[in-house]
């Protein structure tokens, strides 16, 4: 298929659905740079399908973290987006910043864990997975700062991308803070970091003997795995 061809179909609305879908998906495996702007385009247009603008979206995302395109002109054509009336455009956006790896993204996808649906906050506990390291600071302050919903996908997330720079903070976290499922995910977040500190050990040595048994069962295994990471 030709690229005058593809860029037909997919801006055609008339196509058949899935005729679209196809060649929005050869855009985004055989990339040129004049798809940038027709996918740009159809994502713009509100009156398209939200099936279509929600394919375009991932093919952004993908086009974005390749290395035809830089995140960042991608990352501004996604963002108003991550708004969208529509459930299904807003989930696949969400899930298209994720893709795009750059830490920018992050306080975009922390907004969005606001989102009353429990799709979209799940695609944006997972997209801030995604970013890796470069996000850890967001994460940091999030698990301090935010709701509750929020602070305990930022302590999952912490320990899933191993961010060392939030051990103290987390520390301080089942120290300190009220909510126990905020406590017990901070627990789990420091074993899988793995840094073993004085004030972490003694933390979680205070941990494994508290009642509560969310807490008290978290901190052995964190432990074992400090131990673990330390020998």
């Amino acid at each position: 298929m030709s690229e005058d061809d593809i860029i037909r179909i997919v801006k055609e609305k008339s196509s058949a659905t899935q005729d679209r879908l196809d060649a929005i998906l050869l855009m985004a495996s055989q990339y040129l740079p004049v798809y940038f702007d027709v996918l740009e385009d159809i994502l713009n247009d509100h009156e398209d399908k939200p099936d279509i603008r929600s394919a375009v979206a991932l093919a952004l995302g993908k086009i974005g973290r390749s290395k035809f395109s830089p995140p960042e002109k991608t990352l501004e054509v996604l963002k108003p987006h991550a708004f969208d009336e529509d459930v299904t455009v807003k989930n696949y956006v969400i899930q298209a910043l994720g893709m795009l790896g750059t830490s920018d993204a992050a306080p975009i996808l922390i907004d969005a864990l606001k989102d009353k649906s429990n799709i979209v906050f799940a695609s944006a506990a997972e997209a801030l997975g995604r970013l890796g390291e470069p996000v850890g600071p967001y994460l940091t302050d999030l698990v301090v700062t935010g709701a509750d919903d929020a602070r305990c996908v930022a302590a999952w997330q912490l320990g899933e991308i191993r961010y060392r720079g939030a051990v103290n903070t987390l520390a301080n976290v089942v120290k300190e803070d009220e909510n126990i499922e905020v406590k017990a995910l901070a627990i789990w977040a420091l074993g899988q970091i793995g840094v073993g500190t004085p004030e972490v050990m003694s933390v979680l040595n205070w941990a494994r003997v508290q009642e509560d048994p969310d807490i008290r069962l978290r901190a052995e295994p964190a432990i074992k795995k400090i131990v673990r990471h330390s020998n």
